[in-house]
C-alpha cells in the first residue's frame, strides 16, 4: 500500500510531561501519516505546551473522554507508572490501538490483566515503549547474533547507568522503573525468556536514604541454558549510558557508544556523556514512533515490544524484587504464552 493512499492516523497523547512531549513532537513533526489531536495532562501548563507544539490539538480534561473520542485513533500514554494498566485497559475496551511507555504496570496482576483482556479482544491492539529495539546499536548486535557467524548466543551482558536518582529510591523502585528495559534487552537479545533470578543490591553513598538500593546486580538463568547479567547504577554521577553485549561461542558482540565528536577542552580530552534519558535513544523513539503507526496502518504486528513482553517485564520485576528482599533465587511466575504473542 502507497503511503499517500494510508489512513491519516489522529493519536492522543495521555501525560505531557519529557517523555509524552517528546512523542508528540516526533509524531507531529517526524512520522509521516500521523499527527496529534488531542492531549491529556493533570498538570494544565505541560498540556498547553505539547498542544502548541502540536498546532493547537484539543486539551482534554478527562483521559477517559480522550480515549473515547471520535478524534483519536490511537493513544500513546506516557503518563505515571502507575496509571499505565488502567488507561491501556480503557483503551482495549474502546478498541483503540495503544502504544503505553513501559513499565505496563506496576503490579504484575495489573499487566496480566491487560495481557488477558486482549486475549480476549482476539488481536493485538497494545505496543510497550521498550525503544531499545529500534536503537541502532542494539539492533545491529541483535543482527549480528541472528547472522549465526558467532555461533550459539551464550550469555548476555549490559550496563544501564543513570546520572542521579530522587532520594529515597528504593531497589524495588529501580527494578520497575529503570531495570525493566534491560529485563527486556536480554530477552531480545537471546531470544530466550527468563526462568529464574537473583539480585543483589547496595547504597553507594552514606548520605542517602537507608532504604536506598541504587546499584543493582541482576543475574537471570535464562530458558535453552543461556544466561544473562545486568548492572543498573542509578547515581553513577557522571552521566547516562547503556551498553549491551553478547557472548557467543565464537565470538562476541557489542554495542558502541554514539559518539560524534571528540572534545577537547578545559585540560582534557575526551568524549560527551549526556546526563539526560532521552537523548542517546532520539533515533530509537523516533523510530519506534514510526513503526507503531506504521503498524496501525498497515494491520501488520508491530515489531517492538507486545502486552506480553510488557507482563515478561513485570513477572521478571516481581521475581526480582524478592530476591534482593529475600537474598535468594526466586523464579519466575508466567502464564503460558497464547499463540497471538508468538508471531
Amino acid at each position: 500500500m502507497a503511503l499517500e493512499k494510508r489512513k491519516l492516523i489522529t493519536v492522543g497523547i495521555i501525560g505531557t510531561g519529557g517523555m509524552g512531549t517528546r512523542h508528540a513532537g516526533n509524531i507531529h513533526r517526524l512520522v509521516d501519516g500521523a499527527i496529534v489531536s488531542a492531549v491529556y495532562d493533570t498538570d494544565k501548563e505541560n498540556a498547553a505546551n505539547a498542544a502548541a507544539i502540536c498546532d493547537g490539538a484539543q486539551i482534554f480534561d478527562d483521559p477517559l473522554k480522550l480515549i473515547n473520542s471520535s478524534t483519536v485513533d490511537a493513544v500513546l500514554i506516557a503518563s505515571p507508572d502507575d496509571t499505565h494498566a488502567k488507561m491501556t485497559l480503557a483503551c482495549l475496551h474502546a478498541g483503540k490501538a495503544v502504544l503505553c511507555e513501559k513499565p505496563l504496570a506496576t503490579r504484575v496482576e495489573d499487566a496480566l490483566e491487560v495481557v488477558r483482556a486482549e486475549m480476549k479482544y482476539g488481536r493485538r491492539l497494545v505496543s510497550v515503549g521498550f525503544m531499545r529495539r529500534f536503537d541502532p546499536q542494539h539492533a545491529a548486535v541483535r543482527e549480528a547474533v541472528l547472522s549465526g557467524e558467532l555461533g550459539q548466543p551464550l550469555l548476555w551482558k549490559g550496563v544501564h547507568r543513570n546520572a542521579s536518582s530522587a532520594y529515597g529510591t528504593s531497589g524495588a523502585t529501580v527494578l520497575t522503573n529503570s531495570a525493566g528495559h534491560d529485563m527486556d534487552s536480554a530477552r531480545f537479545l537471546l531470544g530466550e525468556e527468563v526462568l529464574e533470578v537473583f539480585v543483589r543490591g547496595i547504597k553507594t553513598r552514606p548520605e542517602l536514604h537507608e532504604d536506598t538500593r541504587d546499584l543493582l546486580i541482576l543475574n537471570m538463568r535464562m530458558s535453552n541454558d543461556k544466561m544473562a547479567v545486568g548492572e543498573v547504577f542509578v547515581n553513577a554521577d557522571y552521566g547516562y549510558e547503556v551498553s549491551a553485549e553478547v557472548v557467543c561461542q565464537y565470538g562476541t558482540a557489542v554495542t558502541q557508544q554514539p559518539d560524534k565528536v571528540l572534545l577537547r577542552h578545559k585540560a582534557q580530552r575526551g568524549f560527551f556523556v549526556s546526563a539526560d534519558w532521552l537523548s542517546p535513544f532520539t533515533e530509537a523513539y523516533i523510530s519506534e514512533d514510526r513503526a507503531w503507526i506504521e503498524s496501525i496502518q498497515t494491520g501488520i504486528v508491530f515489531k517492538g515490544a507486545s502486552a506480553w513482553d510488557g507482563y515478561m517485564a513485570m513477572s521478571v520485576t516481581n521475581a526480582c524484587i524478592e530476591s534482593l528482599h529475600t537474598g535468594k533465587i526466586v523464579p519466575v511466575k508466567t502464564i503460558e504464552k497464547a499463540e497471538m504473542y508468538k508471531l
